[in-house]
């Protein structure tokens, strides 16, 4: 609870390590909260002998941390000719060897007490992080003060003083790829990550992972997103706002992703699915911060949806190559509390719209706000249910009825609750909302740039900052 009816949210991105400066910026732009879009830093003292060389020479490229002429040293271990990769190092010199004594990130030492947050700041994880690192914090091994994770499993809800308004930060970090999202990474041994002492002292049985917390997806260095943890996020959201529902109906929602939801519309159809009301994303390293909606750079509403229904198809084609083996991973686990995450990953999935009978959009001309959602209702007159020659996006009834999981009668409730269905039933209309109100940042690297959101009154206004691109080349170099 904030001590004021106006919040200052000051949104980054990409702080790779150099966590002090979130001390700097909260000096310099005085916000109440920072939000932080990933690459955090989620690496310890372990980190460099854990993670592969492919992915720790993309952490030392662009960290901040190490001085220039080390990170040239390093690009210059190898050389690419043709096809063929000729690497220059010997036993004595190497990428590790060089990184022995070399601070990847301040992580450690605000985990130690030496250094401390002087603001709150929530953050997802990004694709460059160490999974070891960051399921020593799902499970409470590491914990820093006024830093709060947002990911699958939870959800922070930052209340004003008059406690008419909130604001409801959600999301997911990590890289969305098609081909690993059945696919979990590299596991670790729970009692390696919490420590023997949580694990059992004294000659006792070890204590089980909580069966609410799943460990995160990646290998060290690489994170990315599954299916399975998709399922927990919508879990999380609908169990939240069905336990609290005037507060999420009342509350400002922010979806944040690692990715940008626009470019990936499975991120995306649960933003609109939860009816979130802006999204913050990180850039591909762009120079300026993007603001948007849905409307402004789609040439109708038909357009729109039409990436939803290419990545569903996506999806469901994925799904029927795996499914068998994959079910048959999910019936060997004690948790089958997993087999209705994923089951209600793939039920909400399946409900985005594959096919139109008309191709006729919504009439985007300056109607009233009524009659333009009358238009989008009888558009969803017109969606019609995956064809036959379609994969389905369900697990199969046999496994279902071999598990006879509690687990998963409750997601079915949860799935069969008027809201939930009322939500499937108006989905169109949620889509065609969200093209034209939901907004989208994606937030330029923190070296270029800030986003600050200042609530107050009801109102949230915006103030962006970006240094933007270079062009004394230009007149620097001959006429031509």
């Amino acid at each position: 609870m904030y001590e004021t009816a106006a919040v200052r949210i000051l949104f980054v991105a990409d702080i790779r390590g150099n966590l002090s400066h979130l001390n700097t910026l909260a000096r310099t732009h005085s916000p109440d909260v920072i939000i932080h879009t990933g690459n955090f830093g989620f690496l310890d003292n372990e980190s460099v002998s854990r993670i592969h060389e492919s992915y720790l020479r993309h952490i030392v490229e662009f960290s901040p941390l190490l001085p220039q002429h080390l990170i040239l040293k390093i690009s210059q271990l190898s050389k690419v000719s043709g096809d063929s990769v000729h690497h220059l190092s010997n036993d004595n010199v190497n990428l590790k060897t060089l990184l022995l004594d070399q601070n990847i990130s301040e992580l450690p030492r605000f985990l130690s007490g030496e250094l401390a947050l002087e603001v709150p700041v929530y953050t997802i994880y990004g694709m460059c992080e160490d999974s070891y690192v960051i399921n020593k914090f799902r499970y409470g091994a590491y914990t820093v003060p006024n830093l709060h994770i947002i990911d699958d499993c939870s959800l922070h809800l930052i209340k004003f003083k008059n406690n008419t308004q909130s604001l409801l930060l959600c999301g997911i970090g990590g890289s969305l790829s098609y081909h690993k999202l059945f696919h979990q990474g590299t596991t670790h041994n729970f009692s390696d990550i919490v420590g023997p002492a949580a694990a059992g002292a004294g000659g006792a049985p070890p204590l089980p992972p909580p069966r609410d917390v799943i460990p995160i997806s990646g290998d060290p260095g690489n994170i990315w997103i599954t299916v399975l943890q998709l399922g927990k996020l919508i879990q999380s959201l609908l169990k939240f706002s069905e336990q609290n529902a005037d507060e999420y109906n009342r509350a400002v929602k922010f979806f944040i992703t690692h990715q940008s939801p626009t470019r990936e519309p499975l991120l995306e159809h649960l933003a609109i699915f939860f009816k979130m009301d802006y999204t913050i994303s990180n850039s591909l390293h762009f120079k300026y911060i993007s603001s948007y909606n849905a409307l402004t750079v789609n040439p109708s509403f038909e357009t729109f949806k039409l990436k939803f229904a290419d990545s569903r198809m996506k999806l469901a084609r994925i799904w029927a190559r795996v499914q068998k083996k994959y079910e048959r991973l999910l019936a060997q686990l004690p948790n089958h509390q997993l087999a209705a995450y994923v089951d209600l990953a793939l039920t909400v999935y399946d409900k985005i719209p594959i096919s139109t009978k008309s191709a006729n959009p919504p009439s985007l001309s300056s109607t009233s706000s009524a009659a333009a959602t009358a238009n989008a209702s009888n558009s969803a007159a017109s969606l019609t249910s995956p064809a036959d020659d379609i994969p389905s996006l369900a697990l199969s009834s046999s496994l279902l009825q071999s598990l006879q999981a509690s687990e998963i009668q409750d997601v079915h409730d949860m799935l069969s609750k008027h809201e939930v269905n009322l939500v499937i039933r108006h989905l169109n209309d949620l889509y065609y909302v969200a093209f034209q109100h939901s907004w989208h940042y994606n937030i330029c690297d923190v070296s270029h740039g800030q986003l600050i959101l200042n609530y107050d009154d009801g109102k949230i206004s915006m103030q962006a900052s970006s240094e933007g691109f270079d062009f004394k080349y230009r007149s620097q170099s001959d006429p031509v």
